[in-house]
C-alpha cells in the first residue's frame, strides 16, 4: 500500500489518521508543534475505538503500530507516496506548505489538500509541480464520515486523479468528484445554501435559532441521513422526480426570485445568535457535546451498515 503522510496532528489530522492506520496504510504524520505529540495520540486513539464499534474487525494496537510521528517535514517528502495536508485554512500557510513540499519531494509524490473550499489551482498557483496536487476534502469528523471530495485543477493529470480516487478507494470512502473547480465545492456550497438561509430566517424573526435547528435536526435531517436532495424528491411525489419537478418547481423558483436579503453574518448577529445558543449549551460543555455527536454518528453508521444502507460510489 502506499504510504500516507499527513501534515497537521488537529483534529483533522488525527481523524485521517486513524481511518489510514485502521485501513492497513503505513501512516507518518508532521506538526511544527513538537507538544501535540501526546494530545494526538490519546486522540488517535478515542476516535479507533469509535471506529471499531462500526467495524469490530479493526486490531486498535496494530493500527496504532502503523502510526509514526515524526518531527522533521522532510521525513515525509523522502518516505511518502502520498501527503495529506491538513494545515490551518489560511491561504499563504498552505501556499508555503506546498511549494516547500512541492520542491522536496520526487516527482512520483501526489501532493493533497483537506482545504474546506480553497481551490487546488490557488494554492498552487506558483508551483512547478501543479500536475502532481489535488483537493481531498473530507467531511469532519472524516473517521466516521466516509466521504471525501476530489476536486483537481486544469493541471492535474489524470493519472493523480485517479491514484487518489484509488487511494480513498481502498479505505471505504464514497467520493464526489468535483468535475470543475468552484469556491467551497459541493460540500460547502450545500451546506452553505441552507447555512444562509437559516440565517435569514434567523436575522428576519421568522423562528429561534432552536426551531431552525430542530426542523433540521427532527424533520429533514432524519431523511438526509440515507438520502440526498434528488432522492427526497424522487420519492415525494407519486410520479418520481420530473412529477416532482412539475407540481413544486414554481414555488421553489418564485422563492428564488423574491429572495432580495443577502443573509446577515454580521457581528451583531453572531453575538445574538451566540447568546441564544450558550443558554442551550454552555461553553464548557461543547467538547462533551462534539463528543456526543461522535458516538450517535458511530451508531448512525453500524445502523446503515447493518441495514445495508451505507452506499458507497
Amino acid at each position: 500500500m502506499e504510504k500516507i503522510g499527513i501534515v497537521g496532528a488537529g483534529l483533522i489530522g488525527s481523524s485521517w489518521s486513524a481511518i489510514f492506520s485502521s485501513k492497513g496504510f503505513d501512516v507518518v504524520i508532521y506538526d511544527s508543534n513538537k507538544n501535540v505529540e501526546n494530545e494526538f495520540k490519546k486522540r488517535v486513539e478515542t476516535f479507533l475505538e469509535e471506529l471499531k464499534f462500526i467495524d469490530n474487525k479493526i486490531n486498535i494496537e496494530d493500527s496504532l503500530q502503523n502510526i509514526k510521528f515524526v518531527h522533521d517535514i522532510n521525513y515525509l517528502s523522502n518516505n511518502c507516496t502520498f501527503i495529506q495536508d491538513c494545515s490551518p485554512e489560511i491561504i499563504e500557510i498552505k501556499q508555503e506548505l506546498f511549494s516547500k513540499l512541492d520542491n522536496s519531494c520526487p516527482e512520483n509524490v501526489i501532493l493533497s489538500s483537506s482545504s474546506s473550499g480553497m481551490p487546488i489551482s490557488l494554492i498552487t498557483q506558483n508551483l512547478k509541480g501543479k500536475n502532481r496536487c489535488i483537493i481531498s476534502h473530507p467531511v469532519n469528523p472524516p473517521h466516521l464520515i466516509p466521504c471525501v471530495e476530489i476536486s483537481p485543477s486544469l493541471n492535474t493529470s489524470d493519472e493523480v486523479v485517479n491514484k487518489t480516487k484509488d487511494i480513498f478507494g481502498k479505505i471505504g470512502f464514497s467520493i464526489i468528484y468535483v468535475k470543475k473547480e468552484i469556491d467551497g465545492f459541493i460540500l460547502n456550497r450545500l451546506q452553505g445554501a441552507l447555512l444562509n438561509e437559516a440565517v435569514k430566517l434567523y436575522s428576519e424573526g421568522y423562528a429561534s435559532a432552536d426551531h431552525i435547528d430542530s426542523t433540521v435536526r427532527n424533520g429533514l435531517g432524519l431523511r438526509w441521513a440515507f438520502m440526498g436532495p434528488f432522492e427526497t424528491i424522487d420519492l415525494n411525489a407519486p410520479g418520481g422526480i420530473k412529477d416532482y419537478m412539475q407540481r413544486y418547481g414554481n414555488m421553489y423558483l418564485n422563492m428564488e426570485k423574491n429572495n432580495k436579503i443577502l443573509p446577515d453574518w454580521s457581528e451583531t448577529n453572531a453575538i445574538k445568535l451566540e447568546k441564544e445558543r450558550r443558554e442551550i449549551l454552555s461553553t464548557d460543555q461543547l467538547l462533551k457535546r462534539a463528543q456526543k455527536r461522535n458516538n450517535m454518528l458511530k451508531s448512525l453508521r453500524k445502523l446503515k451498515k447493518d441495514l445495508n444502507e451505507e452506499v458507497i460510489n
